[in-house]
């Protein structure tokens, strides 16, 4: 399952600058609200979204993940409804912001099941709602391939290899961690490409922010 093996270090690769600017543009159109981040790994946005005055409720597809995130919110003192999921998998509730942030969108396996994550996202969209999500650009992408680094942490040695695999825009991420080792693979689409998918889910982009190594769309629901 996806960083069981490096929740409890995955803290330390948190982009905090992409979790400032996801809270930034939320803000634009909501000072308070119901929020569903889907795929909220240790819980450092979902966090963030609390202390900001948000109700919210997070999700994971890693129970090991979850337990991070929860022990977080514990020592930050906010409450988070937590609970494992996958964003192909249906919700049954409405939120007034839903958010799957640092390219979550780019570990699924194909533009099927990216519009299916989509068309979920969709069912609980009231017309006031926004969903944000990010994906990596394809030429960061591919900058990614060959990438190898060996990072001493306090109690283990973390090695990450990033290789190509055969189809385009996507690569495999190998994680050793003493030893053992978990892998997973990422791939990311043109952005015309998800701009058709959000249209196909029934989803117009009402905002897109620019960053060096990705892209974020605010969708709202078609009427």
């Amino acid at each position: 399952m996806i960083y069981n093996k490096l929740a409890r270090y995955y803290d330390q690769f948190v982009d905090h600058n992409l979790n400032d600017v996801y809270l930034k543009t939320i803000k634009k159109y909501f000072s308070n609200g119901v929020v569903f981040d889907l795929g909220c790994g240790t819980g450092q946005l979902a966090i963030k979204m609390a202390k900001a005055g948000f109700y919210v409720t997070a999700s994971d597809i890693s129970d090991k993940m979850l337990e991070v995130a929860y022990n977080n919110s514990i020592h930050e003192k906010v409450k988070i409804n937590f609970f494992v999921h996958s964003i192909l998998e249906p919700l049954n509730t409405d939120c007034d912001i839903i958010m799957m942030a640092s390219d979550v969108i780019n570990y699924l396996d194909s533009k099927k099941e990216v519009i299916k994550a989509f068309k979920y996202v969709c069912e609980i969209m009231n017309n006031n709602s926004i969903y944000l999500f990010d994906f990596l650009k394809t030429d960061y992408l591919e900058s990614l391939i060959g990438y190898h680094e060996k990072i001493k942490l306090e109690d283990a040695t973390l090695i990450w290899d990033v290789l190509k695999t055969k189809e385009k825009y996507e690569v495999k991420h190998f994680v050793t961690i003493n030893d053992e080792i978990e892998t997973h693979t990422q791939r990311t689409y043109k952005e015309t490409v998800y701009f058709e998918m959000c249209q196909e889910a029934r989803m117009n982009v009402i905002e897109k922010i620019e960053l060096d190594d990705r892209t974020i769309f605010v969708c709202k629901k078609k009427d």
